[in-house]
């Protein structure tokens, strides 16, 4: 089963479709997960999807498409209508095989985090084919001085959830290599030119492949991969570019295996549970909504732009000062949401309250039941 950024890529659609779709009642998600609220898709309902496209391409309506679906009967229109989607189907599937041929195969790995270093801007891509002109300008930028900055890999990481094809919110820039890693003054020359300089040391696993091919037909591939064998990615895609190939990289986490740093931690909060006094902080004391999952870089959060909002019942949080909330289930206590599901307690971190433009923010770090995989980062905003 798919959450729905994982199934925006599968169908090359954006999350804004696919709700509009749920809304019109043509393309409802498979379940519904009681605890969270998340929506998931399954692999057939990928077919569906191609199925409403073919018939808005032949001109149905998206109302008509409803009642074609809703009213199998046997009659000459749904007749020709399964007749067109069929061959319509028959064509993708073939396309499909000839690429799997052509590419010869995909490998993915779980590999340890090579800790890239990377030299570049964040930016708002209008079209993803900007990405060559933005490079280009950077490359200018630097190359007075270096002149062999733009032999580097370039690197596009997408902060983005799901499928999207403009105003793509990104960082665009070079991968350093091993040299010039540990070279001060170039670190520090490209810091007074106004460059980011990006590595991430907390991630320890990510998920690799290479692709010689369109990148989203490669995200495809990886979601499916991590769909069948039970991994968890999350965070954003790193796409380097390398001679004629790409390597994507994203965060992983193999569910199959124990998440020992999160039975660790639950023993911790337990214990501390049971003999510490709660404190009950004031400056988490208010009326939280939330304002989306925050994909991208906390310096770069921008509150007044539409972000991805979570499928989750939790958009509104009354976090009092007794720790009881606007929920009958959910309570809170020093820096922690906790929800209780069936006698079972999901602690939720309460990990970053500041402020931006004179308004607070709240982040929340939300788990599900799974205690293998790892939390999504919420932000709230506070309401007066």
């Amino acid at each position: 089963m798919y959450r729905i950024g994982e199934f925006s890529y599968l169908c090359e659609c954006t999350i804004k479709t696919l709700r509009h779709y749920e809304k019109m009642g043509i393309l409802i998600p498979k379940e519904v997960d009681d605890f969270t609220g998340y929506r998931y898709y399954s692999d057939e309902q990928v077919s569906t999807y191609h199925n409403i496209k073919t018939l808005q391409e032949a001109g149905f309506t998206l109302k008509e498409i409803k009642n074609i679906l809703d009213n199998p009967k046997d009659n000459n229109i749904v007749k020709e209508v399964k007749k067109l989607t069929e061959e319509y189907q028959d064509k993708l599937e073939k396309l499909e095989e000839i690429k799997n041929k052509l590419r010869g195969g995909v490998y993915m790995e779980l590999i340890k985090n090579p800790m890239f270093v990377m030299i570049g801007e964040f930016k708002e891509l209008k079209m993803r084919n900007d990405f060559k002109k933005e490079l280009d300008d950077i490359d200018k930028k630097v190359s007075t001085n270096y002149m062999d900055f733009s032999k580097l890999p370039s690197v596009l990481i997408s902060y983005e959830v799901g499928f999207k094809e403009d105003n793509i919110t990104c960082f665009i820039g070079r991968v350093l290599n091993d040299e010039l890693k540990t070279n001060y003054n170039f670190i520090k020359a490209m810091e007074s030119m106004g460059l980011e300089i990006l590595t991430d040391n907390t991630v320890e696993t990510l998920l690799h492949t290479s692709s010689i091919d369109d990148v989203i037909d490669t995200y495809k591939e990886m979601i499916k991969y991590v769909n069948n064998n039970n991994i968890q990615i999350r965070g954003e895609f790193i796409e380097i570019y390398n001679d004629n190939k790409t390597d994507i990289y994203v965060e992983a986490y193999d569910l199959t295996k124990e998440n020992e740093d999160a039975l660790i931690h639950m023993k911790k909060i337990e214990e501390k549970f049971k003999t510490a006094e709660p404190i009950y902080d004031s400056k988490y004391v208010g009326k939280w909504c939330l304002q989306g999952q925050i994909v991208e870089p906390l310096k770069i959060f921008n509150p007044s732009k539409e972000h991805y909002m979570p499928d989750t019942k939790y958009k509104e949080l009354v976090l009092y000062k007794d720790g009881t909330t606007n929920y009958d289930n959910v309570t809170w206590r020093d820096d922690y949401l906790l929800i209780k599901n069936n006698g079972k307690i999901v602690d939720n971190r309460l990990y970053q309250e500041t402020t931006k433009d004179g308004t607070r923010y709240l982040g929340i770090l939300m788990n599900d039941l799974n205690i293998k995989a790892r939390p999504y980062r919420y932000y709230y905003k506070e309401e007066r």
